[in-house]
């Protein structure tokens, strides 16, 4: 398993937002991580990645407990979180935001280096004197998708990537995404209100309501499941 999760409950000052989650992932698998607004499952992404500390349970990657480590050992070992908002640096040129992440995440054969990047996603190839800040939403999540894949990531969190693109851009996303991931036998979670889309692409769906797992299973299961209607 690469991301195993155990009886994971966190949340803000005195109020608990997630109580025992629990699930883990093979490596390649797509997991469609889906519930309303609320229901805790950025909370879950961020408690994963070392954002938000854990109240119980354990977070374990490829085999060991990380729940005591930093945020950038989380990264360095192959965790990776692509926010809501993106999280590029809008004030450099994408060549700069690739640059700069690439030198932080410098391995001796890392996975995915600049070169892919550009292949991937051929407009930040056309655009790499470009300020960040001034490309198309559709454009800069892309760079930020490019920036989430550089160097060697074993399980890519995905929060909402679909936020303000067009049907057709997310779909290429998507694509994208499934693509990586089956070619290189890396997981992805995606945090998607954009539940069709997500869907098209998932091997397994988990959804969650009121901080708790309430399903957990394959994608045509869930759409027979009793759960459906929160969609």
């Amino acid at each position: 398993m690469v991301l195993q999760l155990s009886g994971l409950a966190a949340g803000y000052g005195a109020k608990t937002v997630i109580s025992d989650v629990t699930f883990a992932l093979e490596p390649g698998q797509i997991l469609a991580f889906l519930g309303h607004n609320g229901a805790g499952k950025t909370t879950t992404l961020k408690t994963a990645m070392g954002l938000l500390p854990p109240r119980a349970g354990e977070v374990v990657f490829d085999g060991e407990r990380i729940d005591r480590l930093d945020v950038a050992q989380r990264v360095a070992r192959g965790l990776r979180l692509l926010p809501e908002g993106r999280g590029i640096f809008p004030d450099l040129s994408v060549a700069e935001n690739i640059d700069v992440v690439a030198a932080r995440n410098a391995t001796h054969q890392p996975m995915f280096g600049i070169a892919d990047v550009y292949r991937l996603f051929p407009a930040l190839d056309e655009r790499r004197t470009t300020r960040s800040g001034s490309l198309s939403g559709g454009q800069q999540q892309m760079l930020a998708l490019g920036l989430a894949i550089l160097g060697t990531p074993r399980c890519l969190m995905l929060d909402e990537p679909s936020i303000g693109l067009a049907p057709n851009l997310v779909e290429r996303m998507f694509q994208q995404v499934h693509e990586v991931c089956k070619s290189h036998a890396m997981t992805a979670i995606l945090v998607e209100q954009n539940v069709a889309a997500a869907m098209k692409i998932a091997d397994r769906v988990i959804i969650m309501n009121n901080g708790r797992i309430v399903f957990d299973g394959l994608p045509q299961q869930a759409r027979e499941s009793n759960f459906w209607h929160y969609f």
